[in-house]
């Protein structure tokens, strides 16, 4: 049941909302064109082209991370009600992010070498949702864990190719990248609120139910104008030799593994932590939807923020924020003050997953850009996620939830450093140049 306090916390949902809601819409003009430069876009696309692209994509990530935020932010509770040890849990979580690895760049080289890209997103979105409904009635450890990996195989290609359908999308249109990616964020947040609510009442296995329906919309729905220049045919081999050797393309990915890993890890431990420190059920939902929530502002507002810090400031402000938050969460804060704070993932998590990406697509080979964005998620955020999951398993095993975020704090550090790096090499080269 629902306590007073998650009631009283409820009621903030909706001035929340109605604030992102605000925020979301402030570019908007009276023909509701998102942010949309007509200087910038030269096209013969006429208005109401670029509304329904805004709505495709508006539909693409509002299912994607809709499907994202119903299975992760409550999978580690599942695996619990079903008898999993924190080591088992930890494994399925780390196996997930493994298949990623090499999931992610395969489809990546499917679409950038076949050119198919929506058939590949609908393929993959339709193959992982069916592999959900069988999912969701396993209790068998292993049986699971193997179905759990096929479902990422085909999970790995969603968010990956649609960043780099939305990017291409923004460029020629004229449109900020963050405009588009928000609507993941929010798409996570509801469905977190939403499905930590229901699953109260009919139970756990309902998250599984979820996914399935949120990824068939787009499986079936998703119809962009614009896609991928099919005409572009890339030479992988000499293209992923010049992708390796670019100094930059490498921190970012070490970065990224440090600092994202303990993001992809939080989806999942944090009900744990929210639990420990005793939060409710319903109490998580609320969470997750104020945390991601206060993520789509940020995105939103990346650009700008670009535009006066630059690029890898702004990457390493957002990682010492995110530095910051995981030490706070190993203090062991109350569920109250962690709500009060929601605004730490935004400026954090939101502002560093647009940054990243556009950072990826600018230093990487124009014609593997659906390769290069595969490689950073899966060499970056999936085995960061891996050695986050795992090693989070095992800690939990051997101490409690705290010690998660502390290790979480101390990978981050690590992230940062590379990001400096990052940092220092554009320094002296401006220098260079300036001689």
């Amino acid at each position: 049941m629902i306590s007073s306090s998650d009631r009283h916390l409820n009621n903030v949902v909706f001035g929340v909302l109605k604030y992102i809601h605000c925020t979301i819409n402030r570019s908007v003009d009276t023909r509701g064109l998102y942010l949309f430069n007509q200087k910038k876009y030269n096209g013969k696309r006429s208005g109401r082209d670029v509304i329904r692209i805004k709505n495709q994509f508006i539909l693409l990530y509002t299912s994607i991370y809709f499907a994202l935020g119903a299975l992760t932010s409550l999978l580690v509770l599942h695996l619990e009600s079903v008898g999993f040890s924190g080591t088992q849990t930890g494994i399925v979580m780390a196996a997930g992010s493994l298949v990623l690895i090499f999931s992610q760049p395969f489809w990546g080289i499917v679409c950038d070498k076949t050119r198919k890209t929506l058939i590949v997103l609908r393929l993959t979105l339709f193959t992982a949702g069916i592999i959900a409904l069988f999912i969701s009635g396993i209790q068998h450890f292993y049986t699971f864990l193997t179905l759990y990996c096929l479902m990422h195989f085909f999970q790995g290609a969603n968010a990956p190719i649609s960043d780099t359908l939305a990017i291409n999308a923004s460029n020629k249109l004229g449109t900020n990248f963050g405009a588009l990616r928000q609507y993941g964020a929010i798409g996570f947040a509801i469905a977190v609120f939403i499905v930590s609510n229901v699953s109260e009442y009919v139970g756990l296995r309902v998250i599984f139910f979820f996914y399935f329906s949120a990824y068939m919309i787009p499986a079936i729905f998703f119809r962009p104008i614009i896609t991928v220049d099919e005409s572009v045919k890339a030479n992988i081999l000499s293209g992923l030799k010049d992708l390796i050797k670019i100094p930059e393309y490498r921190l970012i990915l070490l970065g990224t593994f440090f600092i994202f890993g303990p993001v992809v890890a939080n989806n999942n431990y944090f009900s744990l932590l929210f639990r420990y420190s005793g939060g409710s059920l319903a109490g998580i939902g609320l969470a997750f939807l104020l945390f991601a929530g206060s993520e789509a502002p940020f995105m939103k507002l990346s650009d700008q923020i670009i535009k006066k810090l630059g690029i890898e400031n702004t990457l390493i402000i957002a990682a010492s924020i995110s530095m910051i938050r995981w030490f706070w969460y190993g203090s062991g804060p109350t569920p109250v003050l962690m709500l009060t704070l929601f605004i730490l993932q935004g400026l954090s998590v939101g502002i560093y997953i647009v940054t990243a990406a556009q950072y990826v697509a600018e230093i990487s080979v124009p014609e593997l850009k659906i390769t290069a964005m595969t490689i950073y998620s899966s060499a970056g955020i999936g085995l960061g996620g891996i050695a986050c999951q795992m090693m989070g398993g095992v800690i939990l095993d051997y101490f409690d939830v705290l010690t998660i975020y502390l290790f979480f704090g101390v990978s981050t550090i690590l992230g940062i450093a590379c990001l400096l790096r990052i940092k220092s090499r554009k320094i002296k080269q401006v220098k260079y140049l300036s001689q």
